[in-house]
């Protein structure tokens, strides 16, 4: 094995000064998991170069992430190169899931992180491995840290002190280039300081966005609209297991962005365009699912504004396949989406109305109004769905108690739509509100709006939860506005929030370390943001 692979275990924990993470030291065993899994295409088992590959979550979470498993397979493509999961369950040291080798071992460890709460978990992965989480504190004996995955192209200074790379883009155009100087180069030095001059690598060594002088933008490399295009560019699930949130399900990407401008929502405006893969690519793809599962899976921001959706879902029903969707835009349901959809056993959908207000949902750039969502959700039960999830958010600019106290009308009055067909069939369905509070993301129109004030938010979310509580057949979780404080803070932060991120991840609890940072997080979350902000160091190059 050459000089990115498996390394001598012992010369990786010589020197190092690890956050230590308290717990039993048995390793997880993947037995199970290996067993239960089944892979799509056959891929190389050994190979002169091997790739560490993480994610910040469970197993669960993380092979559900179809983004994940594109950069396992594209690696495995790659000729001479293996790849070999992490995860973070467990709380022994960390184990590959193929061979069981340490994370430490590997001469690069590349983490997929698509939620900012993963932070901590990424750190804790580091310590359990007894790798030292900062940067400044790792020698040419550890493992070189690389981060890609959404929150990379969000905001990726929070992470900036404990991480060596960050990939900002597609894999389909990163990956290669980081492969490249894996293989090329003898050290993380030069490693580094060739990535610094490739586009789509922030490499926090060289660069620093924080500085007092200006540095020049660095590129976010998306798929664009051409390669969308060109066949080898689909997401397909690689590895097929019941061990996820699409159980045995083989995940299929539909498109990129959202033609709706949402005023809260990073994927319509951090994503680019809207834009779609070829039908014939994705009905070509299906054949690889044949002889492992008869589940699929459609993921996308807007999965029924592809244009040729209906055939789409009409053709993979015709071939046998049982098919959901990860969720709607409310004006892409149409008779035909929901028949196909029925007609191969699914029976949820999932509708994001965000408000229960008209007015606000069109301040917010959601141009539905209640009149047309009741008449989507009156198709859906009378097409035969019986669980129906509805998205809504607290905490608007500009949003009254009237406003959230709307969503409960909204919710009755959708009840009623389902109990008029439940009478019909005799069989009642399930409304399940998510509520979630309003974080201002990075490169979204309210990036610079303050957090909703606290006492606001509880009271409007008392008021709410006591209103669903007198509608049987309609639940809503609990919401922890600590939790979206915390999220908020380490979304828009700079380099900074690296100790908070720290603290919490040697197990200090979440209050705790709130309180013993409060000034800090208060003074970023509760202050609206001028001028040029941090993370506008990048931008994404023409899709």
């Amino acid at each position: 094995m050459g000089s990115w692979g498996i390394k001598d275990t012992k010369a990786c924990a010589q020197g190092a000064r690890p956050t230590r993470i308290a717990g039993c030291m048995k390793p997880q065993d993947w037995n199970q998991h290996r067993a239960a899994e089944m892979l799509v295409r056959e891929v190389p088992h050994e190979g002169r170069f091997a790739l560490g590959l993480a994610y910040a979550n469970s197993y669960h979470v993380g092979m559900s992430s179809l983004g994940f498993q594109r950069v396992w397979e594209l690696v495995h493509r790659r000729q001479g190169w293996v790849c070999e999961r992490f995860f973070a369950d467990g709380d022994g040291p960390l184990r590959s899931v193929e061979s069981h080798a340490p994370l430490g071992g590997f001469g690069a460890v590349a983490f997929s992180v698509s939620f900012e709460e993963d932070y901590v978990n990424l750190l804790r992965m580091l310590g359990r491995a007894g790798l030292p989480v900062r940067r400044c504190d790792r020698g040419p004996e550890h493992p070189l840290i690389v981060v890609g995955g959404s929150c990379s192209m969000i905001n990726p200074l929070p992470l900036a002190e404990f991480v060596d790379v960050f990939a900002l883009g597609a894999a389909e155009n990163l990956l290669a280039g980081l492969l490249r100087a894996l293989e090329e180069e003898s050290s993380n030095i030069a490693i580094l300081d060739r990535l610094q001059e490739v586009p789509g690598f922030f490499v926090p060594a060289h660069h620093d966005p924080e500085a007092p002088e200006p540095m020049s933008k660095l590129e976010k490399l998306e798929l664009s609209t051409a390669q969308m295009r060109l066949p080898g560019n689909l997401p397909t699930s690689a590895i097929i297991t019941p061990n996820t949130e699409f159980a045995s399900k083989y995940l299929v990407e539909m498109s990129r962005g959202c033609p709706e401008k949402c005023r809260y929502c990073w994927a319509t405006f951090g994503m680019g365009t809207f834009r779609w893969h070829p039908t014939d690519e994705i009905l070509a793809s299906i054949g690889d699912a044949r002889g492992v599962t008869d589940q699929l899976g459609f993921l996308a921001t807007a999965v029924g504004d592809h244009p040729e959706i209906e055939t789409i879902l009409e053709e993979v029903c015709r071939l046998g396949f049982r098919t959901s969707v990860s969720s709607i835009r409310i004006p892409a349901v149409t008779p035909g989406v929901l028949r196909a959809l029925h007609e191969s056993g699914d029976r949820s959908i999932t509708l994001a109305p965000e408000t229960g207000s008209d007015g606000l949902r069109a301040r917010m750039g959601k141009p539905v109004t209640n009149a047309m969502l009741l008449e989507k959700i009156r198709m859906i039960f009378e097409s035969g769905f019986t669980q129906l999830k509805l998205y809504f958010i607290v905490g608007q600019p500009e949003e009254s108690v009237d406003d959230v106290l709307a969503i409960a009308s909204l919710a009755s009055e959708a009840r009623e739509i389902m109990l008029a067909q439940a009478r019909r069939t005799g069989t009642i369905g399930h409304i399940q509100l998510g509520t979630n509070v309003l974080i201002p993301k990075p490169y979204t129109p309210w990036q610079r709006e303050p957090f909703a004030d606290e006492k606001s938010l509880k009271t409007k979310l008392r008021l709410l939860h006591r209103a669903v509580a007198g509608m049987p057949n309609v639940s809503m979780g609990p919401v922890s506005i600590r939790q979206a404080q915390w999220q908020a803070y380490i979304s828009q932060a700079g380099s900074d929030a690296g100790e908070a991120i720290e603290a919490a991840a040697v197990g200090e609890g979440l209050g705790p370390v709130m309180r013993r940072f409060r000034g800090e997080i208060e003074g970023e979350i509760y202050r609206r943001k001028d001028g040029d902000l941090r993370w506008h160091f990048m931008r994404t190059a023409s899709l």
